[in-house]
């Protein structure tokens, strides 16, 4: 390829990129701007305010406002994963098609399918998750035993990580299942402290193995033009 060419080829990369890092920060600033600064407000009229007061105010339930803080953690991920994958150059086609699955699972369990209750399903899913769970780790011990010394370092933090996502399902059920049981019906309503921790602890060890890998990946060597 010609010196033009090249250049074409890497201001066209750069472009890409630029775009990419941009689409990222849009997502990171839509979730802090409505998940965050947006949501601390509206929580604290939810906990002061009855429904009918809440439905006299700008957050009320069926107003714009309030569609746009549920949904701003699943918009400013989506976004910041389209960054990734335009920063990466990856297929526009799995940009589609993540883009629309994504988009069609949320829309259809958090419009379609929110209030139904459905023991069976939850039955299903959770056997699922169980045995995903346990073929992740087989597959695991697998992979463990072909990494080098360091790289072996954030395999072990990967799986530190997705140990405390299970146990974070695992205590969610506890915690809201029991909403649906007659027994319990007169018990307090839960403060899932303990889900937090783990679903923080299970996002820092996955940070700690990205870092990781990063860390003690070979540099990049470009070759001579």
């Amino acid at each position: 390829m010609s010196r033009r060419g090249l250049f074409v080829v890497r201001r066209l990369k750069m472009n890409r990129q630029k775009f990419g890092l941009a689409l990222m920060g849009v997502g990171f600033f839509y979730v802090i701007l409505f998940g965050y600064v947006v949501g601390l407000n509206l929580t604290d009229a939810l906990r002061t305010l009855s429904y009918e007061e809440v439905q006299d105010t700008i957050w009320a339930l069926d107003k714009p406002l309030f569609f746009l803080w549920a949904f701003s953690v699943p918009i400013g991920t989506l976004l910041g994963v389209f960054g990734a994958f335009i920063y990466t150059g990856i297929n526009k086609v799995y940009i589609g098609l993540t883009g629309l699955g994504f988009v069609c699972v949320v829309f259809i369990m958090t419009v379609l399918f929110t209030r139904f209750y459905m023991p069976l399903l939850f039955g299903i899913g959770g056997s699922l998750t169980l045995i995903f769970f346990f073929t992740i780790v087989w597959l695991w011990m697998k992979n463990y035993e072909t990494l080098h010394n360091q790289n072996k370092i954030a395999a072990v933090f990967q799986l530190i990580g997705y140990l405390f996502f299970i146990t974070a399902t695992w205590f969610l059920c506890g915690e809201f299942a029991p909403l649906r049981f007659k027994a319990f019906e007169n018990r307090d309503p839960p403060s899932p402290i303990e889900i937090t921790v783990f679903l923080v602890l299970g996002w820092l060890f996955l940070f700690l193995s990205h870092y990781q890998s990063r860390k003690t990946s070979p540099p990049h060597i470009s070759s001579p033009s």
